[in-house]
């Protein structure tokens, strides 16, 4: 309890010298209001700045990469299903319409360009 009490001055001390030359003044209120003006001002302009991120020419080239990256994953995964499909017709004698429509393989699918 006195070691609480102990805490409890020192805090009241550091209080009132962190209270020093902080009166509230003309001055210290205009100069409150501009910086929290100022700080809005900041957050319009971080926004707006993030409504144009996608046009970083950075952030495009990233997108390109990624483009590309899942251009090719989608290629191997078509070459995967037409090797299915020979296979299956070597193996098993199947149809290739048959086999289109058993698993739901649309007429149009091909490879991307």
């Amino acid at each position: 309890l006195s070691e609480g009490s102990r805490k409890h001055v020192n805090l009241q001390k550091s209080i009132e010298k962190a209270k020093i030359g902080r009166h509230e003044t003309e001055e210290r209120t205009m100069l409150t209001k501009e910086l929290s003006s100022l700080r809005e001002q900041r957050e319009q302009l971080k926004a707006e700045v993030e409504k144009y991120k996608e046009c970083d020419p950075k952030v495009v080239e990233k997108i390109r990469q990624e483009s590309k990256i899942a251009k090719d994953a989608a290629n191997r995964w078509t070459d995967n299903v037409f090797a299915i499909k020979s296979w299956a017709k070597r193996k098993f004698g199947f149809e290739e319409n048959k086999i289109d429509k058993s698993f739901g393989i649309p007429e149009d699918f091909d490879y991307i360009d």
